[in-house]
């Protein structure tokens, strides 16, 4: 399968004059609306999984065991999926990966115990953390640079679209039909990605030399260039772990009930702050919309230590979508904009990598300091992480807008 250059930015150099440009090429359309069915083929197993593990005899444990085998096998393929996409192509890879991906969600309707799900969950992860970072690499390098926040920045939506539908959908499947029609539907969606991408044109890529030592194997699985950016959404995404993970318990504990709302407040936020923040951090405001993201995170986890009843939850909510709506696809851009052109599945790798990192030991680390200072402590206490994240971020802020970084 032939690699073809892309119309997109071709190397790693500062951004250019490119605002007459489009952004919505057949290409990007088609990755827009493959990561739609992609996040909505994995998200509907979020809410209906849990519900299947007990009702096959699972505890709450064996839920913690299945959901972390899927992080761990996404986290573990980022970095690998980044040296294959340079290696041998977006295209071909994104593909593979969809037919293996595929073959996985078909044995879920033939998975009757917690050990046997387990297995298919870290296959799972393994099958994303490919075919994410295939989708997303191919997304920057078809983006003109000058517009690539921005692009990231609707590209994004697909996946917010997804999160804020699929939980519903999913639930409803099972209420009204059963398990084995949810995987179905599951498997039908991944389908659908699958005939969405083959489509997409190749976008160029350099092969890269093999590598003449183990040692420099392993350091090209990381871009140097996207460390800095990668570091920053470690931390944001280690407290977003805390909240996706926690806060429904949290309220439950409170009393309060319908935090679906919070989730429902956030997915509309970041729907609105995305496009928004890409554009104008690709006309020179990435300081400024870092600032305003970190500032509405810090007030969106004060409001849930604080929040008694379901309209504090609900600001809350407005607040932590406004955060990570600005912070998110601006990092991402950060992440791949000074990427040669052949390190940047690299670079993408590197950002999810990180990402992935940081829900997987939030998911961990803030059940430990929950049990021992309480949920509301705890939600003060991610503040410190936040706190890190700006800190990083300022102190190496000159570092992350140049492509040097020795």
């Amino acid at each position: 399968m032939k690699e073809h250059q892309s119309s997109g930015h071709q190397t790693g150099d500062s951004p250019t004059k490119e605002e007459s440009v489009s952004i919505w090429t057949k290409n990007f359309f088609l990755l827009c609306l493959a990561n739609l069915s992609l996040f909505l083929s994995l998200l509907l197993l979020l809410p209906t999984l849990p519900l299947y593990l007990s009702k096959i005899g699972g505890t709450q444990r064996d839920v913690g065991y299945v959901m972390g085998a899927y992080t761990l096998g996404a986290m573990f393929m980022r970095s690998i999926a980044g040296w294959l996409l340079d290696r041998y192509g977006r295209k071909r890879i994104m593909v593979l990966g969809l037919i293996l991906m595929l073959a996985v969600t078909v044995l879920y309707r033939l998975a009757h115990d917690v050990s046997s799900i387990t297995v298919i969950r870290a296959f799972h992860g393994l099958t994303f953390g490919l075919v994410g970072t295939a989708i997303g690499t191919t997304v920057a390098d078809s983006l003109p640079t000058s517009r690539v926040g921005e692009g990231i920045g609707y590209f994004g939506l697909t996946s917010t679209l997804s999160m804020a539908l699929a939980p519903m959908i999913g639930l409803w499947l099972v209420g009204t039909f059963s398990y084995p029609v949810l995987f179905v539907v599951v498997s039908v969606m991944t389908m659908l990605t699958l005939l969405c991408s083959v489509p997409v044109r190749s976008t160029y890529v350099r092969a890269s030399a093999p590598a003449s030592s183990v040692g420099r194997a392993m350091a090209n699985l990381w871009e140097r260039t996207a460390l800095l950016p990668s570091v920053v959404m470690f931390f944001l995404s280690f407290v977003n772990g805390a909240v996706m993970y926690f806060i429904a318990v949290y309220a439950s504990d409170l009393g309060v009930s319908n935090v679906g709302l919070f989730f429902a407040a956030g997915s509309l936020t970041m729907i609105i702050s995305r496009p928004i923040s890409g554009r104008w951090a690709d006309r020179g405001g990435t300081g400024m919309v870092i600032l305003i993201g970190l500032l509405c995170l810090v007030a969106g986890i004060t409001l849930i230590g604080l929040s008694r009843t379901i309209m504090g939850f609900l600001v809350a909510g407005l607040f932590n979508g406004f955060g990570f709506g600005f912070c998110a696809p601006t990092l991402q851009a950060l992440a791949v904009r000074h990427a040669p052109g052949n390190r940047r599945g690299a670079a993408t790798g590197t950002y999810y990598a990180a990402f992935d990192m940081g829900y997987g030991l939030g998911a961990i680390l803030w059940g430990f300091v929950a049990e021992a200072t309480g949920y509301q402590t705890m939600y003060f206490i991610t503040l410190i992480p936040l706190a890190l994240a700006g800190a990083t971020y300022y102190r190496f802020r000159a570092r992350m807008a140049s492509p040097k970084l020795s």
